[in-house]
């Protein structure tokens, strides 16, 4: 026989911005009951709900059958079915296919068969039969009462021995409203589970066990609809009778209007240090779930939710197409030209040029992942009360949109600049000077060879899809940190001219120690000094600037410093996703995330360090070798009189240093 589980509150309390919006509510709801929470607007129903569902409160308990759930809420909210009055299932899956994703995610250690077997029982219970059409429907079309039930599914998939639902009869016509309830009254009977409902639908109450009223952040009366009815009445010094079953709503309209909420009228909150009541015996830890099948089930269904949105999913594979805005750069943006009196000019054009598809690139990254989790927190937020990883959620949607944006823009965009904007990069093969050739011969013989053959092509390509990666990582974060607030578009902004502003163009010398220091935080500097770097503009004439020194180590340097950005962004993203849990104070939940996640935490932080050093350590080396640059007039003479250092001509060099000097050298000195 399946444990019966009773909900008991002990003296709730919630505050807000100082003031009580819950003063000490107390009452208990037994298994097989249906009980409703009734109460003007703003009386404090939705806190009192809340509450019970995994927002701490300042101040009570929540018990079932004797354990505080907040003593260990990752166990006893999961057994907590909860009903927002916000849809918390993706609008733009299938009905069917929404509930099956739900049911990987929740019921892990189940067969596919056992899910599939409790999907289709609840879609028929609530009114959505074998080959109904609405099954393979978008929840998007659907009504609301449609939806209502779908979200009412989805929280029993789990079998929870507790049901709460916010007023899931809004927005719902009297026929609907009636059906709902009766079904919830039926399963709370029959099933013998506890049921709390807030609802404004007063003409249902004769079907709920218990109701109770809230008035002005108090529960001011519990009991049975009818007896609850008559004792307010009395209390309000009302003629009316009623007829006993608490369905009289005239009766009810009368409470109500004697009793209007009065923000103005609540209380200051004073914190009381009570210590919270420790359980006897200890709560059981929550079963694992398994990240790797979560990130699975995360993934595809991303997938799905983008599949089913064909315009969004089209715009984001075309981002690569950006480079349409290639077309302002000059027409030999990339090549060197022969004659070296037009160099300096060339080499101003080839800068400009290269920051512009650095700026683009960093954009491109980020605004196609800004509000990727801020567009469905309030999902997240519901999933997360469930179990679901803040990590396994991130990553499914950073893999997703690094292989869709970070990998197939980059490689739009190259095919953009050579092939459509016939624009061959540096080190492709080309026509000799006086040779005529058709546009379909430099096509063939030139342009596509020197692509997929041509060190630089390839060069380029990495460091893009680097950089692009790195951008969709900030992006995300932007998203996190946004969380539901809708402020994602002002971070966005801010990131946008910071980025603007430290890529590389800005150069004032007043200011040149601020700017550099700065800019290490930009994504469009690592971009711009990778291209210029994999572009050989160092070799094109002689140039002290540092951010295009070819060496391998340096443009390996600029690699590992895009990798660190990613991952410090993806660590700093989980770390905000996790300090939103509503069940504990931030403090708490970086002490658990420190605690319990601390082995993946130091692998992570080790890793970036990593990361960071070897970025530091290439970067000062190839430094070293960009300085040693001398005026050598004897040998070279006249415009060309830069030598650059080569440690092959050293004879007393050891393999070590040779080594490390090949791969921090300039590739202009080698042959």
């Amino acid at each position: 026989m399946d444990t019966l589980y009773t909900l008991t509150v002990q003296n709730l309390t919630v505050a807000r911005r100082g003031k009580v919006i819950l003063n000490r509510a107390s009452f208990e709801a037994r298994p097989g009951e249906l009980l409703a929470i009734i109460g003007p607007n703003g009386a404090g129903k939705s806190t009192l709900m809340k509450a019970l569902a995994g927002q701490r409160p300042e101040e009570g308990e929540v018990r079932i059958n004797g354990e505080d759930i907040y003593g260990n809420p990752e166990l006893w909210l999961q057994r907590i079915g909860y009903v927002p009055v916000d849809d918390v299932l993706h609008d733009g899956l299938l009905l069917e296919e929404a509930l099956r994703f739900l049911a990987r995610l929740r019921l892990p250690e189940s067969s596919a068969a056992e899910r599939d077997a409790r999907v289709e029982d609840l879609l028929c219970s609530f009114g959505f039969p074998a080959g109904d059409p609405r099954r393979k429907k978008p929840l998007k079309v659907l009504s609301s009462g449609e939806k209502k039930r779908a979200n009412v599914c989805a929280e029993l998939l789990t079998n929870p021995p507790i049901l709460l639902l916010d007023e899931p009869t809004s927005n719902l016509d009297c026929d609907a409203e009636s059906g709902l309830m009766r079904m919830l009254a039926e399963y709370a009977h029959a099933h013998r589970k506890t049921v709390i409902v807030i609802t404004h639908t007063l003409s249902t109450l004769d079907l709920c066990d218990q109701v109770l009223y809230v008035e002005n952040s108090r529960l001011r009366k519990a009991g049975q609809p009818g007896q609850a009815q008559q004792e307010l009445l009395t209390e309000l010094g009302a003629p009316l009778r009623t007829g006993g079953d608490g369905n009289d709503f005239y009766a009810w309209a009368y409470i109500f209007e004697k009793t209007p909420t009065r923000p103005e009228a609540r209380a200051n909150y004073t914190a009381r240090p009570a210590p919270r009541h420790k359980s006897a015996a200890p709560a059981p830890q929550p079963a694992w779930r398994g990240w790797k099948a979560q990130f699975a089930c995360l993934f595809v269904r991303y997938t799905r939710v983008r599949w089913n949105d064909p315009l969004g999913l089209l715009l984001v594979l075309l981002a690569g197409f950006s480079g349409v805005l290639f077309f302002t750069l000059p027409g030999s943006a990339f090549i060197k030209p022969f004659d070296a009196a037009e160099r300096a000019l060339a080499l101003n054009q080839a800068r400009q040029s290269v920051y512009v598809i650095a700026l683009v690139t960093s954009l491109l990254g980020m605004i196609t992942s800004y509000t990727e989790v801020s567009k469905e927190w309030r999902i997240f937020a519901h999933e997360r009360l469930k179990g679901l990883s803040t990590s396994a959620y991130y990553l499914s949607k950073w893999a997703w949109l690094a292989l869709a944006v970070g990998v197939l823009a980059p490689v739009v965009l190259l095919l953009f600049i050579v092939l459509v904007y016939s624009q061959a990069l540096p080190g492709f093969p080309s026509p000799r000077i006086g040779e005529s050739f058709s546009a379909l011969e430099i096509l063939l013989r030139f342009q596509l060879p020197g692509l997929f053959f041509s060190q630089a092509s390839w060069l380029v390509l990495f460091t893009l899809v680097l950089c692009c990666i790195t951008s969709i990582s900030l992006g995300l974060l932007i998203s996190c940190a946004a969380g539901g607030s809708g402020r994602g578009y002002l971070y966005l902004s801010f990131a946008v001219v910071f980025i603007v502003l430290f890529s590389g163009l800005l150069r004032n010398p007043r200011l040149e120690q601020l700017i550099e220091g700065f800019s290490y935080f930009s994504t469009g500097k690592w971009a711009y000094e990778g291209l210029s770097s994999s572009l050989d503009l160092y070799c094109w004439m002689d140039s002290w600037r540092f951010d295009e020194f070819n060496s391998p180590g340096h443009l390996f340097s600029v690699w590992l410093a895009l990798g660190a950005f990613s991952l410090a962004a993806g660590m700093i993203s989980i770390a905000l996703l996790r300090l939103r849990d509503p069940w504990r104070s931030a403090w708490a939940s970086l002490g658990v995330l420190f605690t319990r996640r601390l082995p993946a935490v130091a692998v992570c932080a080790a890793l970036l360090a990593l990361l960071l050093s070897y970025s530091i350590f290439l970067r000062d080396l190839s430094y070293q070798y960009h300085a040693l640059n001398y005026w050598n007039r004897a040998e070279y003479g006249g415009a060309n009189a830069y030598q650059y250092g080569d440690i092959r001509r050293s004879s007393q060099a050891g393999a070590l240093e040779k080594a490390a000097g090949l791969f921090s050298q300039s590739g202009c000195t080698l042959p």
